[in-house]
């Protein structure tokens, strides 16, 4: 990417639109507003993502076109590999503390005892569609987060700390869900907000990674929706337990530490080769 290609008052509109917009839709739904609301929601990164870009061109003198917003947005085809990636990670971080808490728990497992080739053939095809759903309203919010937010810093912050700030900005974003919306309910309302943003600024640093990795957003959106698949629609819905927010899901302890793992691991590794890059002359993406 080009440098200087986002304006200092084109990031500046984003964060004032997607605050505003965010907290008109948050209000309305936690005052009794109606489900479709969330998914309204979950979209107002994008537009507030669509309208800064075009400010951005505008401001640096470029007409303004679908592929220069395109651009800007990071809506590129990348290779499979990454999208694979995006669905295959939140799988192995929500499934092993799951996988842990039916074993503490056999009882709070709708499958207990049941072969793993039935339990696939059950709930196989019922994963990819919810998937291919879940990436209506993920998509919405990936374009705002890793595609605008995350390559707009990086021009100004450098590469951890704008990281950091996106992770932070996502996991806060949720907040007003957490306390009045009723979302991820199931332990005290402090630990419920610690346990949230521990969980999710190390999923924030898996899609920042794959987005730069790739050069497209879409692994990201394909991870976003990946995790509210699994936790949401399917792990989550065959697990009882009055004490499993604590283990697994967006609050529990086993996720946390598995999800920080992988997320080390996948920085440690990227910035290595970033510096493997940076002395070769490539432009640092993964071939």
């Amino acid at each position: 990417m080009r440098n200087d290609s986002f304006t200092g008052k084109a990031v500046v509109l984003f964060l004032l639109l997607v605050i505003i917009l965010s907290a008109v839709i948050e209000a309305a739904y936690c005052m009794g507003g109606p489900e479709w609301l969330v998914a309204i929601l979950m979209w107002t990164p994008a537009l507030s993502a669509f309208i800064a870009a075009a400010a951005s061109i505008h401001g640096n003198g470029e007409k303004l076109s679908f592929k220069a917003l395109r651009t800007l947005l990071g809506i590129k085809i990348c290779r499979l590999r990454y999208i694979l990636a995006g669905v295959a990670i939140p799988f192995i971080y929500l499934f092993i503390p799951y996988r842990i808490y039916w074993t503490m728990h056999p009882e709070n497992y709708a499958y207990s005892g049941v072969s793993l080739l039935l339990v696939l053939k059950d709930v196989g095809l019922y994963t990819v569609v919810c998937l291919l759903m879940s990436m209506l309203t993920a998509a919405g919010e990936e374009i705002g987060w890793r595609g605008f937010m995350l390559p707009a810093l990086l021009e100004r912050i450098g590469t951890a700390k704008s990281i950091a700030t996106v992770s932070l900005f996502w996991c806060f974003w949720h907040f007003p869900l957490l306390i009045w919306g009723g979302y991820m309910e199931g332990t005290p309302l402090w630990y419920q907000l610690v346990s949230f943003v521990l969980c999710i600024f190390p999923v924030g640093i898996i899609a920042a990674i794959l987005t730069m990795q790739s050069g497209s957003v879409w692994p990201a959106a394909f991870l976003h929706a990946a995790h509210n698949t699994y936790d949401q629609m399917l792990f989550g819905v065959i697990t009882r337990g009055d004490d499993k927010m604590y283990y697994v899901s967006e609050t529990g302890l086993l996720t946390i530490l598995c999800v920080w793992l992988i997320a080390i691991l996948m920085y440690n590794r990227f910035r290595k080769r970033r510096m493997d890059a940076a002395l070769t002359g490539d432009d640092g993406r993964t071939k």
